[in-house]
């Protein structure tokens, strides 16, 4: 079985959850940073999660895993064209990914900048700023342009509003392309994207040694 929308295996020894769907995990399991043997385990639907809930579930994991992990507050979020782009990235769908403790995860939220988009991205930084998420690392949000043009200002202040209670915001434009479906690896893209990859190298490889 997989974990729905990631592409994480889960073990068959593990009881199923009902009637969620299971991609192919071998080429999610081969970005997995190499050091130790990844396991996906059992997940937790979204309204199990603990209080204060969002629209995103927990799955837990043993062993080694990426680098960053890419949870989408909402389907159509945009982590799988980011995992292409961020080195030792992975997709972990709508799930937040909970290691055992004393493990962490290092965990950036993904959304779209519509207002469900930013209500579901809200959501979900209220669930780990309650203290319910303790082996999860927020590095910050991502906030990707959900049409072209300049954003509406309710919106702009909602994206301003949520970010006041993050680590750090990311806000990425619209490319016109990636809709068209071109490999995110063949598009030029604005430097708001490489900023994003140079800023994530720096932050990872300072927690590691620290």
């Amino acid at each position: 079985m997989s974990l729905p929308g990631s592409g994480l295996q889960r073990p068959s020894t593990l009881k199923a959850v009902p009637a969620m769907p299971a991609p192919d995990a071998n080429s999610a399991r081969a970005q997995v940073a190499p050091g130790g043997e990844f396991g996906a385990q059992a997940v937790v639907p979204a309204h199990l999660a603990p209080p204060p809930t969002s629209s995103l579930g927990l799955a837990g994991y043993s062993g080694q895993g990426p680098g960053v992990w890419l949870s989408s507050c909402h389907g159509g979020a945009g982590t799988s064209t980011l995992a292409a782009l961020i080195p030792r990235s992975m997709s972990a769908g709508r799930y937040w990914p909970t290691p055992p403790f004393p493990g962490q995860a290092s965990v950036l939220l993904v959304a779209r900048s519509h207002a469900s988009g930013l209500c579901a991205i809200q959501a979900a930084a209220r669930q780990w700023a309650a203290g319910v998420l303790p082996n999860v690392r927020l590095l910050g949000l991502v906030v990707i342009a959900d049409a072209p043009g300049k954003r509406p200002k309710p919106l702009s202040d909602l994206v301003q509003l949520i970010s006041g209670g993050v680590p750090r915001l990311w806000q990425l434009p619209w490319v016109e392309a990636l809709r068209l479906g071109v490999p995110p690896e063949q598009v030029r893209l604005p430097s708001a994207y490489s900023q994003l990859v140079k800023d994530l190298e720096r932050i990872v490889s300072s927690e590691r040694h620290n």
